[in-house]
């Protein structure tokens, strides 16, 4: 039960920083020039995006929540299990970025939670 708590922890605090570095860099917008006081322009804005903070807040949760899950369980579970994280975050990015996801995605989502189910079970 541990186990399933700790990469819960993993996959949660991995998708929540995702999440929030996608909205700091959607609100950032795209790098168009490569001189170097736009790319400077670029970094700043980023910086001061507080999104971009929590997410990396939240991403360094999840790493080391990863690394006490893998002092407890074995790679060869912990690995693949974490993939259950791609369905979160497809869900994620459809509710809360309010991205178009397809078919074709939701399908591919299904797939993996399945194949995350088949090795823990």
């Amino acid at each position: 039960m541990t186990h399933l708590f700790m990469l819960l922890a993993v996959v949660l605090a991995g998708a929540v920083g995702d999440v929030c570095v996608a909205r700091a860099m959607k609100r950032v917008g795209e790098l168009t020039s490569f001189r170097l006081a736009a790319i400077m322009r670029f970094g700043w804005s980023a910086a001061l995006n507080g999104y971009l903070w929590l997410g990396i807040l939240w991403k360094a949760v999840a790493f080391f929540c990863l690394l006490a899950l893998l002092e407890r369980a074995e790679l060869s579970w912990v690995v693949p299990a974490t993939a259950v994280s791609f369905v979160v975050e497809l869900a994620a990015a459809r509710f809360f970025l309010h991205e178009s996801v397809n078919a074709t995605r939701w399908a591919g989502a299904l797939c993996i939670g399945a194949g995350v189910a088949i090795i823990s079970w």
